[in-house]
């Protein structure tokens, strides 16, 4: 194997890596956060305060992956520039790459709060 043939696999490998662990990652994450959704907003947990964060936490966690890993998979993996095109789409990508993780882990932190309080209070 040459030299120029290995130079040119490692350039090509970070467009596959995007490819190919971006669509895995954002595969399973859509799946599992339609899945969330799903779950908490069934009857018998819509009544509790942790399921109510869950669910705007799998929300976020939703938008997120629309808007920012799908957006790199297309941009980084197949050239594909959509944030270039429109003003809107890349603000509302700037807003939640900026925001999605923060509110992601705020959401989880007071549904943990939540059940930690509750169970010191049934004590």
């Amino acid at each position: 194997m040459s030299s120029s043939n290995v130079s040119s696999d490692l350039l090509i490998a970070p467009a596959q890596l995007n490819i190919y662990l971006g669509l895995l990652i954002y595969i399973t994450g859509f799946i599992g956060s339609i899945g969330n959704l799903i779950v908490y907003r069934s009857r018998s947990l819509r009544i509790r305060a942790c399921s109510i964060y869950l669910f705007w936490e799998a929300l976020v966690d939703l938008i997120y992956l629309n808007s920012v890993l799908l957006t790199r998979i297309l941009q980084k993996g197949f050239g594909i520039s959509i944030t270039s095109h429109s003003d809107v789409l890349c603000k509302i990508r700037q807003f939640a790459s900026s925001y999605g993780n923060q509110l992601v882990v705020t959401f989880l932190a007071l549904a943990t709060l939540d059940r930690i309080l509750l169970a010191q209070r049934s004590t």
